[in-house]
């Protein structure tokens, strides 16, 4: 009963199951990234994307990533994704734009905005300059 009046509350306030709040679909890509996973979400690495020196561009080679990356996410409808990339070397803000090509490419090929999240989720250990790291989440 109480879980019922919940998500009725949560409707009634303009909110669908499945998105974070704060994000809808029509978000646009700009500074509404969420940066907080929903509760109980576990991150496994599923692709990396590496860039040339002082290119945010997409090499037309991983092209073949995106295109797997959606598709996967097609199959799988419940999972978000994660993008975690190095921030802050280099050119101060060329990570976070490496990381934005990477969640644009993602959302033209038809992945849904509102199910990708961007930040420290992959080993801090295993972050390179010139990499973004693309992951899979699903509830415990």
């Amino acid at each position: 009963m109480r879980l019922a009046l919940g998500a009725m509350a949560l409707l009634a306030a303009g909110h669908s199951a499945g998105q974070p709040f704060g994000i809808s679909p029509q978000s646009p890509i700009g500074n509404t990234r969420p940066q907080a996973a929903p509760d109980g979400q576990r991150w496994t690495s599923f692709r990396d994307f590496w860039f040339d020196y002082g290119s945010t561009r997409i090499d037309s080679s991983d092209t073949i990533k995106v295109a797997d990356v959606a598709s996967y996410m097609t199959l799988n409808p419940t999972h978000r994704l994660a993008i975690d990339g190095e921030v802050g070397s280099g050119d101060a803000d060329m990570g976070d734009r490496r990381i934005d090509s990477v969640r644009e490419a993602l959302i033209k090929a038809g992945v849904p905005a509102y199910k990708i999240y961007t930040g420290p989720y992959g080993d801090p250990r295993l972050r390179r300059d010139r990499r973004v790291e693309v992951l899979f989440g699903s509830k415990d």
